[in-house]
């Protein structure tokens, strides 16, 4: 027979009263949440709208669970329903893994979710029905075994929400005040649920004070609106965190433009120079080979051989010259990046010198790119000469081979665009490169070296080789410890990609 509201237990007050002001809140959370999704498109705003629309269903079953457990007196009614809502709420997990895994750019199973979302549900459901009316058919006098299921089940599901969210914090370097916003509120609603199976165990007992419930309800109704509070900050931080990368790429972007406006300059005045120079060397040659005929004295012959090493180094000069000034003739044609480099190791080996620990790691892998084959082992020969003018004879210089797989959403620090890249990677353990100069070294004719050791050019070169076939160079360097020069180039095909590095992954 049907209950009165003024008859009721303080108990079923505080489910009555509370369903009602949580489907309020949750509709509320949920239709903000849903506009927020459609409009910035986000892929941890759009799973988190998922998730308050499951939130918000519940909320409503729950109405008509309470409704029909205290009013009605429909008991097995009620179960069922409350077994809808433990469903609804388990279906919500495998959204909030979805949320955490876009925050922190690990890639989800997004094809699998709606499935998994199923299996969650379906899983909690028949847990919940179980339980419950296996304890009511057992002990149906008894009515707080079923009731401390049936909470103590809902507290579990939402205790594993709690877990993932602050997991992804502690484990991400990206988003992380998002992720914290996440597991905070996350956290809210899972004592909430405690406070609730405390509130379940007075089943039976004396009637509580009418403040009490009111401010049981008020604290199950302000956890909800925290969370509520908590996912908007998140999604908050999440566009504020993308709008400073982007900001960053912006400014990138805009140096490399000035500072492609001044290579094109200086390419020019380079391309002039070299040709001049060439026909300086010309006549030079010309000269010494014509000279060499006449000569008989040895102690001539000898500073006519030096002439001709000057005039070689002169010419080799001119062809980085061309080279920087994108004026040599290139041949681009797809090619083995892996086999290539293996073929260059005893020429690697040559060039770092006998007297350094030279080593070649080479992944078990394969990748085509597509470049000219003899600027990609200029690129080689260059970062190991680098190194080892670094080391001075007495370091060690490690040569690295791999395949990089950066994803959507990263890389924005480095400015490469999203694919599968080859990561050439040259580090010695030499005097490093200080703070002061490390945005100089890759500026034409720039060098701390002394005359007769270097032109500057190599490493403008390895720089201007890279960003022409839509690749980039980074470095990292600690003064008296060495430095790490990475070079990314697309890959057209590759085979076993690994994770993408930290140093591109740290862009908020």
């Amino acid at each position: 027979m049907p209950n009165s509201i003024d008859t009721l237990s303080s108990f079923d007050k505080i489910n009555l009263g509370s369903a009602f002001l949580q489907a309020v809140v949750a509709l509320s959370f949920a239709a903000v949440q849903h506009g927020v999704s459609k409009h910035f498109e986000r892929p941890a705003m759009q799973a988190l709208a998922k998730l308050w629309y499951l939130l918000a269903i519940a909320a409503l079953v729950n109405i008509f669970s309470s409704w029909s457990g205290a009013v009605w007196n429909n008991r097995e009614l009620s179960r069922a329903l409350n077994s809808v809502v433990i469903a609804l709420l388990a279906a919500g997990i495998p959204f909030v893994k979805l949320a955490t895994d876009a925050l922190a750019f690990v890639d989800p199973p997004t094809p699998r979710i709606a499935r998994l979302a199923l299996g969650c549900g379906l899983v909690a459901f028949a847990l919940h029905a179980a339980g419950v009316f296996g304890f009511g058919a057992a002990y149906p006098d008894v009515r707080v075994i079923a009731v401390t299921w049936s909470r103590g089940l809902k507290l579990i599901v939402l205790s594993v929400p709690v877990y993932i969210a602050w997991r992804a914090y502690l484990s991400a370097d990206q988003h992380k005040r998002a992720l914290h916003f996440l597991a905070i509120g996350f956290s809210a609603l899972a004592a909430r649920q405690a406070i609730s199976v405390l509130v379940g165990l007075r089943v039976g007992m004396p009637d509580m004070p009418f403040a009490a419930v009111i401010a049981t309800i008020t604290i199950e109704v302000m956890a909800i609106m925290f969370f509520g509070v908590m996912s908007l900050l998140a999604n908050t931080a999440e566009e504020v965190s993308v709008v400073q990368r982007q900001a960053e790429a912006l400014m990138q972007a805009k140096a490399r433009i000035a500072s492609g406006e001044r290579m094109e300059s200086l390419g020019r005045l380079a391309a002039g120079v070299a040709h001049d120079f060439n026909n300086v060397l010309h006549v030079v040659r010309l000269a010494t080979t014509s000279v060499r005929t006449g000569l008989t004295n040895d102690d001539d012959r000898l500073m006519l051989d030096d002439v001709e090493a000057a005039t070689t180094h002169g010419a080799a000069l001119v062809s980085h010259l061309l080279t920087f000034a994108r004026q040599q003739p290139q041949d681009p044609q797809p090619f083995d990046a892996f086999d290539r480099l293996r073929s260059l190791t005893p020429m690697l080996q040559r060039v770092a010198g006998s007297g350094v620990e030279f080593t070649v790691t080479v992944a078990d892998a394969a990748a085509v790119i597509v470049m000219d084959p003899a600027q990609f082992e200029q690129i080689a020969i260059n970062l190991v000469a680098n190194a080892r003018d670094a080391v001075e004879g007495r370091g060690r210089i490690e040569v690295d081979l791999g395949v990089m797989s950066i994803p959507a959403g990263v890389g924005a620090t480095a400015c490469v665009v999203p694919g599968n890249y080859v990561r050439l990677t040259v580090e010695d353990t030499g005097h490093g490169i200080s703070p002061e100069i490390r945005n100089r070294i890759f500026e034409p004719f720039f060098t701390t070296k002394e005359e007769d050791r270097g032109s500057g050019l190599g490493l403008a070169m390895v720089h201007g080789i890279a960003q022409r076939v839509g690749g980039t160079i980074t470095v990292d360097s600690t003064l008296g410890k060495g430095s790490r020069f990475e070079v990314y180039l697309p890959a057209l095909e590759a085979t076993r990609p690994d994770a993408v590095p930290a140093a591109l992954r740290q862009a908020s």
